[in-house]
C-alpha cells in the first residue's frame, strides 16, 4: 500500500483538527463520524477512546475540556507545548527560529495560516500543512515531485525533530485515553508510515 491509497491527507487533517480545537460535543460528533470510515488499523484504539465518551454527560465534557486546556493551553505550565519553537530552540521558548522556519515552508508553498492565534509551529498547523502537501501529490501529477521534496524536508528539519519528544510528553502527562491515544496515533503516523515512505523517493 502507499500513503495515497490510505487516504493520509484525511487522517492528517482529522488528527490536527483534535490538535487545534476543543473537544466539545459538537467537535466529538464530528470526530466519531470521521473515524467511523476506514480508518488505518493503527487509528482503532483512538477511534474506541472517543466510542467511549459519552458526550451527553457534562461532567466527562468538563473534564475533557480542562484536560485540554491543562495539555496545551495553561495557564499553568505546560507538560506538552504544543509549538517546535518551544522543543528545538536553546532557551525553550516560543517564536523561535523553527517559527520563522516553518511560516517560510508555508509562503513558499502559498499558504497562510489564517487564524493569528495559531502559530505556524503548533503540531494542529504543522499537521495540515503535510496534509495539504498529500493532496497535492494525489491531485497534481506535475507537482508530485516538488512536493514530495517538501514534504520530505519538512519532515526530516522540523517533525522529526520534536513530535517524538513532543508526542512521549504528552502520552505520559495525559490522564484520558482520547490524548493518551491521539499521542500515540501521532507519532506512529509520522515517524513509523509516513516518512518512512518518503524515504524510498
Amino acid at each position: 500500500m502507499t500513503i495515497m491509497t490510505l487516504g493520509f491527507p484525511e487522517v492528517l487533517n482529522l488528527l490536527s483538527s483534535m490538535y487545534l480545537c476543543k473537544p466539545t460535543k459538537e467537535a466529538l460528533e464530528n470526530w466519531k463520524i470521521l473515524l467511523s470510515e476506514g480508518i488505518p488499523d493503527f487509528m482503532s484504539d483512538l477511534k474506541d477512546a472517543i466510542d467511549e465518551i459519552d458526550i451527553t454527560s457534562e461532567q466527562e465534557l468538563d473534564d475533557l475540556l480542562w484536560e485540554y486546556t491543562r495539555l496545551f493551553i495553561g495557564p499553568y505550565k505546560l507538560p506538552c507545548p504544543p509549538w517546535e519553537s518551544v522543543y528545538t530552540s536553546p532557551k525553550k521558548l516560543m517564536m523561535q527560529n523553527a517559527y520563522d522556519e516553518v511560516l517560510d515552508f508555508y509562503v513558499k508553498s502559498g499558504l497562510t495560516v489564517n487564524n493569528p492565534d495559531i502559530m505556524p509551529d503548533h503540531i494542529g498547523a504543522e499537521l495540515n500543512f503535510l496534509a495539504v502537501l498529500l493532496q497535492r501529490i494525489n491531485d497534481d501529477p506535475e507537482k508530485r515531485s516538488h512536493c514530495l521534496d517538501t514534504a520530505n524536508r519538512f519532515l526530516n528539519t522540523h517533525v522529526i525533530t520534536w513530535i517524538p519528544k513532543f508526542t512521549r510528553d504528552m502520552e505520559d502527562a495525559a490522564d484520558s485515553s482520547l490524548y493518551k491515544e491521539l499521542a500515540k496515533v501521532t507519532r506512529h503516523i509520522l515517524l513509523d508510515t509516513i516518512n518512512p515512505q518518503f524515504q524510498v523517493y
